[in-house]
């Protein structure tokens, strides 16, 4: 029996959280009914992620990460990631993973063939920006909109204007301005005492270049094993 379109539609937007930007998230599902219309099955992995989870993936295969007083080195498992928290698009609701399923949507398919560059076309052709384009450490899996932010710009809280291309090139363009409330962006002056301490003594003593802000994980010490 072939999946139906709701089931990934239900699956796609669950994954992708409340914290995802709308323009993105109506994005994201349109391209995958424009792939289903394709005999293309895809859904939607990943979309907002908060600081804590990022702290968490970061950390993951990594010694001495520190993100608010605590440890999530877990030398077990692969590093998956080289964003920090606050360094990955996913972090503002602007990014989405995704990955195409069997016919009978039982079954990831990480292949990426014919049909996987297929869904990245459809999405780039709604406006998002594929990290199988990135000149190294490429992301196959990955789609982002920033409206051309930087994430010193969209942590200091900027809101990104995204244009909404699901409706074609007909109908007047929408922009819509985000009302996402990114809830793990601390008010000036708000952190930890003690984790401003420590941001301190890591730019002083390595160069970190880093944020004192009490917040977020700031620099890594890595041991050779």
């Amino acid at each position: 029996m072939t999946v139906k379109l709701k089931t990934l539609l239900d699956r796609s937007e669950k994954n992708m959280g409340s914290g995802i930007h709308p323009v993105v998230k109506e994005s994201a599902l349109e391209m995958v009914k424009r792939a289903y219309q394709e005999g293309i099955f895809v859904q939607i992995s990943a979309g907002y992620r908060s600081m804590e989870e990022q702290a968490k993936l970061y950390g993951q295969g990594r010694l001495g990460y520190i993100y608010d007083g605590k440890n999530y080195s877990d030398l077990s498992k692969p590093r998956v990631t080289n964003a920090m928290p606050g360094q990955s698009y996913h972090n503002y609701g602007l990014a989405i993973d995704y990955f195409i399923v069997s016919d009978d949507g039982k079954n990831a398919v990480w292949t990426v063939d014919a049909k996987w560059k297929r869904v990245a076309a459809i999405g780039k052709s709604l406006g998002f920006a594929w990290g199988g384009d990135w000149s190294s450490l490429k992301d196959y899996p990955h789609l982002d909109m920033t409206g051309g932010l930087t994430y010193s710009q969209l942590k200091a809280g900027t809101k990104p204007r995204l244009i909404s291309k699901v409706n074609g090139t007909t109908p007047p363009a929408t922009q819509v301005e985000s009302d996402v409330i990114i809830k793990d962006t601390p008010a000036k002056d708000s952190g930890n005492q003690t984790i401003k301490s420590i941001q301190r003594t890591l730019n002083s003593r390595y160069n970190a270049k880093i944020d004192v802000d009490g917040y977020y994980i700031m620099f890594l010490i890595q041991k050779k094993l």
